[in-house]
């Protein structure tokens, strides 16, 4: 079973995602539960660790699990709004949605960049620094790198210090990973974008840092365009 895809023609790891969050729906698995390990898990749906832990980034992505440092994942209070089904850009949306949507996700991410560059003062951006430092070393073709590259970006939202941000970030991840699949040209392009972002915040610059992800948001819709 294991593989990018199941039987179905879904990405194995969101059918994965939805397994899940379809127990904690149900009340087999309740806030404050531990989820099994991911060898477990692995086992359990007949696929790679690496395919469980893109599904739990997936449900971390949409507020439904969280991660504790060297004691596994935990399911979190949950909310209806939670619950939102991932946005496929590919299947759900025409072509002008499809411009709309990357123009949103270009607005949030370049407002989480800019918001992240005025807290530097303040806050370790270690992580952040791991965070490209993954990016740079991960394949820069395929599921491995796009997963990287939305790390990048969900740590960031993290370091921006605005929990509306953050939250926004978390509810259109899945629909930015579509994004990315589909519109960005080369990876390279991510990488330097990451670069640039990283550089600006460093240099405490949200013009900068905005500046970059604006950018980006350009290829993609000329991407999207050419697609179309």
């Amino acid at each position: 079973m294991d593989g990018t895809t199941s039987p179905y023609g879904q990405k194995l790891y969101m059918r994965i995602a939805q397994n899940i969050r379809s127990m904690i729906e149900e009340g087999q698995l309740r806030p404050g539960d531990r989820l099994p390990p991911l060898k477990d898990l692995a086992e359990e749906f007949s696929c790679s660790r690496a395919t469980v832990r893109e599904a739990l980034g997936a449900l971390r992505g949409q507020g439904l699990v969280e991660f504790r440092h060297g004691n596994g994942t935990y399911v979190r209070t949950a909310s209806v709004e939670m619950w939102m089904q991932p946005l496929d850009a590919a299947i759900l949306l025409g072509t002008d949605q499809v411009r709309d949507l990357l123009e949103l996700l270009t607005s949030v991410l370049a407002a989480i960049a800019a918001s992240a560059a005025r807290a530097r003062a303040t806050r370790d951006y270690s992580a952040l620094a791991r965070a490209l430092f993954n990016l740079e070393a991960a394949s820069r073709q395929g599921e491995h790198g796009i997963a990287s590259e939305l790390h990048f970006y969900a740590v960031l939202a993290e370091c921006s210090e605005n929990h509306v941000l953050l939250n926004t970030f978390r509810v259109l991840q899945e629909a930015l990973r579509s994004s990315l699949r589909l519109f960005s040209p080369k990876r390279e392009t991510g990488l330097r974008t990451c670069r640039a972002v990283y550089d600006a915040v460093q240099m405490e610059d949200p013009r900068l840092a905005r500046e970059a992800i604006y950018d980006y948001g350009d290829v993609l819709l000329r991407r999207a365009s050419e697609r179309s």
